[in-house]
């Protein structure tokens, strides 16, 4: 076995360690040997610290040494001498485990008071985002279904969370995903266009986070790893292609179209709220965007009212016509 791979367990053995570690008090005992370590580089094969140094239990620090965190360097009746496996994968296991709870604390802020304010007709399924942004652990959520059905305005307002990243499937970059992670650490990964990611590295770092909070990549003879406490939130138009393993780490929330109602009511709420459009000609909009191009697309009531030269009826009708014929 690789020096390489034994240097991975340690680390990966610290974290597992580490993450049941309740009291704080192995995470204490672990940075007391590392202290230790690094004031006392090794005289011979077997010099190490014994149990007083560490203060601890010779069974506490025999567990350490069944997991290959410690090894013995000397035995007798009286004294037992031990030494780390390898000190800068235990130092760098309690880095990137100190990491992700600061990653967690500095989340702790509120979140956006009017958040999902202007969502029309999905209260079921803001109830389970919100359910799952209270959550203790992770639960992620995957928003599915048909086109302009609100799914990205959704996905939109998870983004105005402290500590969040928003991607675009579509142009993401190979193991772009890997990167993010990272260099990053975000709170919140919110994936458009889920659907549109069709290489390996990527889906392969989303499983690893979404399974158990690690991130591992090896590349080029590099290894990485790292814990982290990150909800995904991600949207797609069509499930049917992506991995049943991935689609089993979601809450699954289906989409279908708006009704007629509905769509006027969300439209004159992001006219309203995101392009400042007075709300009798944001109704407008939606009315005509309905009649004449047969859409329930938010997106196109966007395109028009931003389009408009002066805030009229009249520009309105010109704009709608040159799109409709257009169509």
């Amino acid at each position: 076995m690789s020096s390489t791979t034994l240097n991975q367990e340690v680390y990966n053995a610290v974290l597992t360690i580490l993450s049941h570690d309740t009291d704080g008090s192995m995470k204490k005992l672990l940075e007391t040997i590392v202290e230790w370590e690094k004031t006392h580089p090794p005289k011979n094969d077997y010099d190490g610290f014994a149990w007083s140094d560490a203060y601890a239990d010779p069974r506490t620090l025999n567990s350490l040494v069944t997991r290959r965190i410690l090894k013995v360097v000397f035995k007798s009746n009286k004294y037992c001498a031990y030494r780390a496996f390898n000190l800068q994968a235990l130092e760098k296991a309690l880095a990137d485990y100190e990491g992700a709870f600061i990653q967690e604390a500095v989340a702790e802020e509120a979140f956006p008071p009017d958040l999902f304010k202007i969502i029309t007709g999905h209260s079921d399924k803001i109830d389970i985002v919100v359910r799952s942004l209270n959550a203790e652990r992770p639960v992620h959520a995957l928003l599915w279904g048909s086109v302009a059905s609100a799914k990205t305005l959704m996905l939109e307002e998870l983004s105005r969370l402290p500590h969040s990243r928003f991607i675009l499937g579509s142009s993401l970059t190979k193991a772009g995903v890997f990167d993010i992670l990272f260099n990053e650490r975000p709170r919140y990964l919110i994936i458009d266009e889920l659907d549109k990611i069709d290489d390996a590295e990527n889906l392969s770092a989303l499983l690893s986070l979404m399974h158990k909070g690690y991130v591992s990549e090896t590349k080029y003879r590099r290894h990485r790893t790292l814990r982290l406490k990150t909800w995904v939130f991600a949207s797609a138009n069509d499930i049917t292609r992506l991995p049943k393993e991935l689609l089993s780490r979601f809450v699954l929330l289906r989409f279908r179209d708006y009704t007629d109602d509905e769509f006027q009511e969300v439209s004159v709420d992001v006219l309203r709220e995101q392009e400042n459009t007075p709300e009798n000609l944001a109704l407008y909009i939606a009315q005509k965007i309905l009649s004449e191009l047969n859409s329930r697309d938010v997106r196109d009531t966007i395109k028009v009212s931003r389009l408009l030269k002066e805030k009229t009826k009249d520009e309105v009708d010109r704009i709608i016509d040159i799109m409709r014929k257009q169509k």
